[in-house]
């Protein structure tokens, strides 16, 4: 598939729009030559990034309606999908003061299913189907330490059960992912398996545990070009 001169608009979350973390400043900020970008460079494609902070399916559904309305589609234009890293996200505050509830994430997975159903059903209802992304993966211990400040960690930790458990949460939400592609006939970029068998993970991600770093970007833009080699 040449890809050069196609327009790709990308609908994702930080890990798209390329957000890294500042960690003097302990600031997020835009990383300029994230992987979005070089590989816009590198392909000679226009890139369309619609991607946003904090933003789930639920948002992104809403979005996507009114994108479509204003800006149709073209002949040639791909897409890009990636979301799941704020679905399966809680609400940490509350775990905080109630480590003994009952606590549901941003989007329950079966609603996280639907959700990215409709999703592709809509961008398919304009003559495109999707290419969707694995999550990177995240480093529980960094990203418990994050959420937590300012917080009761011990609690969190208490309503957890054990720390993994975050990673296998995120996991579940990747794994619906692989599947929705598969149930739909959509190609996948694997990112999350670059960073798993990289010697380097540790480097790959922020300080806060969820973000890919400078490093983490190079490793999503190897996949992003060994993709485009693939097809």
């Amino acid at each position: 598939m040449k890809i050069s001169d196609r327009r790709i608009h990308v609908w994702g979350d930080s890990v798209l729009k390329g957000i890294v973390l500042d960690e003097e400043k302990e600031i997020y900020r835009v990383f300029e030559d994230n992987s979005v970008a070089r590989f816009g460079t590198a392909t000679g494609s226009r890139i369309v990034n619609h991607s946003s902070f904090g933003m789930t399916t639920e948002k992104a559904l809403e979005r996507i309606e009114r994108s479509l309305v204003r800006n149709p589609l073209e002949d040639g234009d791909i897409v890009l999908v990636e979301f799941g890293g704020n679905d399966c996200d809680y609400v940490w505050s509350s775990v905080s003061e109630n480590p003994d509830g009952a606590h549901l994430p941003k989007t329950p997975l079966d609603s996280f299913r639907n959700l990215m159903q409709s999703i592709i059903g809509l961008f398919r209802g304009n003559g495109i189907s999707p290419v969707l992304m694995t999550l990177p993966p995240l480093e529980p211990n960094r990203y418990l330490d994050w959420i937590s400040r300012g917080l009761d960690r011990m609690n969190i930790l208490r309503w957890l059960g054990d720390v993994n458990k975050i990673y296998r949460w995120q996991e579940a939400y990747n794994d619906a992912v692989v599947d929705i592609a598969r149930e739909n006939s959509l190609r996948l970029i694997d990112v999350r398996k670059n960073f798993l068998v990289s010697s380097r993970y540790s480097e790959l991600l922020c300080a806060d545990g969820i973000h890919p770093s400078p490093d983490g970007h190079d490793e999503m833009f190897g996949a992003f070009m060994n993709y485009v080699e693939a097809i």
